[in-house]
C-alpha cells in the first residue's frame, strides 16, 4: 500500500499559522514516496522505529528521535518495525527566513536525540490541540525557538555527493516537479525525459535508483492519491474522480487503484457513506 505524502506543491491555510502539521502511522508493508519540498520537514519519532534517507544521507530513528530533512533534500520513510508512528511538521521557509532563520543555507543533523527539541515539539502540538487565547503567536514563538536551538547545536557538513549522485538527484526533483505539475495529463516516459532534459534510458534507470519505482509507477501513484482525495471529499464519483487525475481509462483506473490503495475506489465513497 502506497503512503500518500506528496508535499511538492506546499499550501499553509491559515496565515498565521506558518506550518502543516499532522501525525502519521506507518506499517512495514506501506511504500512511502520519495518526494520534496522547499521548506524544510521535521518528523518526532513516538512510536517504533522508522529508517528516514534524505538525499544520500539515510539514519534509523526509534521514538523521542528527531529527524531534521533539510530543505530541498529527497527524502523518504520506512517502518523498520511492524508500526512506527510521528508528528510530521513542515515550516514556511519564507516564515523561518523573515525571522532569520535562513532555511535555503541551513543543513542540519539527519537524526537528533535532544530533550530540549523533544519538550518544544511537545509544547507545539500541545497549543496545536488546545487552542487557547493567542495560541498563533505561541505557536510562531515554538518554530522560532526550535529553528534557533537546531541551528545552534546541530549544524552539520554536507557529505559529498559524487558528480553522477549530485545530477541523479537534481534529474529526479525536476521529474517529480513536473509530474507534479502535470500528473492529469496524457504522459510518455519519452515526453517526460525529454521535459527534464535526459535521455529516456539515463533518465529511466537514474529514477528507479533514486526513488526506488519507475516512473510510470511514481505517475500512477500521484494520479492514484490525488483521485482518492477527490473520492473522499464526496464531490466527485468514480469516473470523474479517474477522469480529473488523469486516467483516461476505468477499467485500468479500477485495478490500478486496488494496487496502490489495497481496495476497489468504489469501496471509498462505501466508507464515505458509512461515516456520514
Amino acid at each position: 500500500m502506497v503512503q500518500e505524502s506528496f508535499y511538492e506543491n506546499l499550501f499553509f491555510p491559515d496565515a498565521q499559522l506558518p506550518l502543516i502539521f499532522h501525525h502519521d502511522r506507518i506499517t512495514s508493508d506501506m511504500d512511502f514516496m520519495v518526494h520534496w519540498q522547499d521548506s524544510p520537514e521535521i518528523l518526532y519519532f513516538t512510536e517504533g522505529r522508522g529508517e528516514v534517507v534524505s538525499d544520500i544521507r539515510k539514519a534509523e530513528c526509534r521514538a523521542g528521535d528527531v529527524a531534521w530533512i533539510n530543505n530541498g533534500s529527497l527524502h523518504s520513510v520506512r517502518a523498520v518495525t511492524p508500526v512506527c508512528e510521528y508528528d510530521c511538521l513542515i515550516v514556511d521557509r519564507d516564515f523561518l527566513e523573515s525571522q532569520g532563520i535562513l532555511a535555503a543555507d541551513l543543513f542540519l543533523k539527519l537524526c537528533i536525540r535532544d530533550q530540549a527539541m523533544r519538550d518544544c515539539l511537545e509544547q507545539l502540538r500541545k497549543e496545536l490541540k488546545e487552542q487557547k487565547p493567542l495560541y498563533h503567536a505561541a505557536v510562531r514563538a515554538c518554530l522560532i525557538e526550535l529553528g534557533v536551538y537546531a541551528s545552534r547545536h546541530y549544524q552539520d557538513s554536507p557529505r559529498e555527493a559524487t558528480v553522477a549522485q549530485s545530477r541523479r538527484i537534481l534529474m529526479v526533483k525536476h521529474a517529480i516537479r513536473y509530474l507534479q505539475e502535470h500528473f492529469t495529463e496524457e504522459l510518455t516516459v519519452d515526453q517526460i525525459s525529454e521535459a527534464v532534459g535526459f535521455s529516456k534510458y539515463y533518465f529511466c534507470r537514474g529514477f528507479k535508483e533514486v526513488t526506488g519505482r519507475t516512473v510510470m509507477d511514481y505517475l500512477n501513484a500521484i494520479r492514484t492519491s490525488h483521485a482518492r482525495h477527490l473520492l473522499i471529499s464526496g464531490h466527485f464519483n468514480v469516473s470523474e474522480s479517474a477522469q480529473c487525475s488523469g486516467f483516461t481509462n476505468l477499467s485500468y483506473f479500477t485495478r490500478v487503484y486496488k494496487r496502490y490503495m489495497g481496495r476497489l475506489p468504489s469501496q471509498e465513497e462505501d466508507i464515505r457513506k458509512g461515516e456520514s
